[in-house]
């Protein structure tokens, strides 16, 4: 049994600030979780860092598979009690109406029983993160120069 989160959102910003807001560390450490090493380079590994819970050390082991910006981004994702690397892809597409973005999420590679309960409790985690807390990042940050604006 496998299990993929799929989200998508259309958010009233240009791709470039949504970039920014995906690739920027102290932008991810805001709306997402402090991360560690993070730049958008193939190959480049990371920490996300959360709150460690029973059960959960609360560390994300990550490694960029793609990065293209600001068309979309891609990662692997394994925490300490899953059972296999999952993969994190986000594609940004610019809205006909030449100032929104539509981001769509999809968190791959949930498998087996206790796959699809980690599905669950993902799927709870980036629903909070990309309707509620990157949207409202957004609207206090976006047009912001960043060290990426050029992208």
């Amino acid at each position: 049994m496998r299990r993929d989160v799929t989200l998508e959102i259309d958010l009233p910003c240009q791709p470039a600030d949504v970039w920014r807001a995906l690739t920027d560390p102290t932008a991810l450490s805001e709306w997402l979780m402090p991360v560690a090493g993070f730049t958008a380079m193939v190959g480049q590994r990371f920490q996300l860092r959360a709150k460690p819970m029973p059960g959960w050390d609360g560390v994300i082991e990550a490694e960029v598979l793609d990065a293209e910006g600001p068309h979309r981004l891609a990662y692997s994702w394994k925490g300490s009690q899953m059972r296999s690397t999952t993969t994190v892809r986000w594609t940004l597409t610019p809205l006909p109406d030449g100032g929104s973005t539509r981001l769509s999420l999809h968190h791959q590679g949930f498998e087996g029983a206790s796959g699809a309960l980690m599905a669950v409790m993902h799927r709870a985690g980036w629903r909070k993160f990309v309707t509620r807390r990157l949207p409202s990042y957004l609207a206090a940050h976006a047009g912001a120069a960043g060290p990426d604006s050029s992208a």
